[in-house]
């Protein structure tokens, strides 16, 4: 049982992960419209609100992979 839990955590978290990476691109765009911008789209990662998603993001994937592997399958 712990095996899926951690399974299906990885999966989730790579799946929030690609949908955080897709919004900065989002973000740029929305901020172009406006007419200031970055020149990279990664550089919205480093604000308050979009480094803490992707950390956050990334301790649920490490947490699961630990979870997986230690799990027993039952």
């Amino acid at each position: 049982m712990k095996k899926s839990v951690g399974l299906m955590g990885m999966i989730g978290g790579g799946l929030c992960l690609s949908l955080e990476i897709y919004m900065l691109r989002v973000l740029q765009g929305l901020d172009k419209a406006a007419g200031s911008w970055l020149n990279s789209a990664w550089r919205y990662a480093g604000s308050g609100p979009c480094l803490a998603a992707l950390i956050l993001t990334a301790l649920i994937i490490i947490a699961s992979s630990a979870i997986f592997a230690v799990g027993k399958d039952e």
